[in-house]
């Protein structure tokens, strides 16, 4: 069986410049690492507020109002995740990579990333109908409750991998 991803280029990302130095400076971890967690906290608190209005808290709020808010702060942060995400990968990439933690919170970053692509092309067109003061349709709710719990799965499977 042919694996899934070529072992000499996670060989090459270990063994990278970047990845030595990251190993080797006491403190270049822990700062990528902090920026990771960070980010984390920006990027899942801004899609966990936007998706606790479309499950019908503080329905005052206009939503597009909150879209127009939180997604440039969603999209930095996710941004920074990525990065940081990358540096941390690295430095031991063949063993991360055949992590099971690591591939299913791969995996959970793929399917709610397609969660929020079905909301926005499918349902965010229809916004100002259920905009301010009723209910989002069920599917919108669907949505969001799904992107709660891959979210959660996501930081699990992060906090896991250093343990499986």
């Amino acid at each position: 069986m042919k694996p899934l991803v070529s072992t000499e280029w996670l060989l090459g990302l270990k063994n990278s410049a970047l990845a030595e130095m990251l190993r080797q400076w006491l403190w270049a971890y822990p700062l990528v690492e902090a920026v990771h967690i960070l980010g984390i906290a920006l990027f899942v608190g801004s899609v966990a507020l936007f998706d606790l209005r479309l499950l019908g808290v503080s329905r005052h709020v206009l939503v597009t109002d909150l879209a127009q808010h939180l997604l440039p702060w969603a999209y930095g942060s996710f941004g920074i995740v990525l990065l940081s995400g990358c540096l941390l990968f690295a430095t031991d990439a063949p063993t991360i990579a055949l992590n099971p933690a690591f591939r299913l919170k791969i995996l959970l970053i793929l399917v709610a990333g397609m969660n929020a692509i079905a909301f926005h092309w499918k349902f965010y067109p229809t916004v100002q109908q259920w905009n301010r003061g009723v209910k989002s349709p069920r599917n919108v709710q669907a949505i969001a409750l799904l992107s709660w719990l891959l979210w959660i799965g996501v930081i699990i499977c992060g906090c896991l991998i250093a343990y499986v």
